[in-house]
């Protein structure tokens, strides 16, 4: 016959599945007693009963509208300077961009720029060809 254990964190009899290494009934409860062990110190913390008193020093932040505002204007800042530092052919494509890529297609032109690539080993220009799909060189 096994003998029974009690638990360190709930106090509750439970049967050892690892001989003289279990000290918790559950992982639930080693875990929670890791929790109230960490953030009331180094003493040793029992629960006699499930209700848990909170430290007196615990700060409790509101949220209020000078916060709000602050975390706006940080926010504004850091997207003006984004805006600021990134250089014009970095910056996401906008509906216009889209706009001027369709009407090429539309006009019936095959081959389209490639402006991000450079020139080959023979000085032709890179292409996209819009009916395969591929980047070319040609000589223009």
């Amino acid at each position: 016959m096994k003998k029974s254990e009690i638990c360190l964190h709930c106090n509750g009899d439970y049967t050892p599945t690892r001989r003289g290494v279990q000290k918790f009934c559950s992982q639930s409860c080693k875990s929670r007693y890791w929790y109230l062990k960490q953030n009331f110190g180094n003493k040793e913390v029992t629960v006699k009963d499930q209700s848990i008193v909170a430290p007196q020093n615990l700060k409790v932040e509101k949220m209020s509208l000078a916060g709000v505002g602050n975390a706006a204007a940080g926010v504004a800042v850091v997207e003006v300077a984004k805006y600021l530092a990134t250089s014009p052919e970095n910056k996401p494509a906008t509906k216009k961009d889209i706009q001027e890529l369709k009407s090429l297609l539309i006009s019936g032109e095959r081959y389209l720029p490639v402006n991000n690539v450079p020139n080959d080993g023979f000085g032709r220009k890179p292409y996209y060809d819009v009916e395969t799909g591929d980047v070319v060189y040609l000589f223009v």
